[in-house]
């Protein structure tokens, strides 16, 4: 196997107070200041144009989800209307559609300029 040479360098520096901070991040993983560092960077530069990491979606599809259902039962609950069998079936398609809820909610921050 062909090793790349890698021939660019980044250096920063950091305060005591951040050096012991990162320090202490990357005790569990067992890895150096500079091997973390890297990792991150090279982790980062792999998703592309991802905004989020995949932990980071599943928690806003979630909270897409709960922003759904209850705009969706205040607004009925606003106009006396809501059945239960009407809001069993909105939680049901929230449940099942968290990925496309969280797209459009995404998608309209974009296009205000807030992300």
């Amino acid at each position: 196997m062909r090793r790349v040479k890698k021939t660019r360098t980044i250096s920063f520096r950091l305060t005591d107070e951040q050096w012991q901070q990162l320090e202490r991040q990357i005790a569990p993983t067992g890895e150096t200041p500079h091997d973390w560092c890297r990792n991150l960077t090279l982790d980062t530069l792999k998703k592309e144009h991802e905004l989020m990491s995949k932990n980071e979606q599943l928690i806003y599809e979630e909270l897409a989800r709960v922003r759904y259902l209850v705009g969706y039962g205040f607004g009925l609950l606003a106009d006396n209307q809501l059945t239960p069998q009407e809001w069993e079936a909105k939680r049901q398609n929230a449940d099942g559609s968290g990925a496309e809820i969280a797209q459009v909610l995404l998608d309209r921050q974009r296009a205000n300029g807030t992300t």
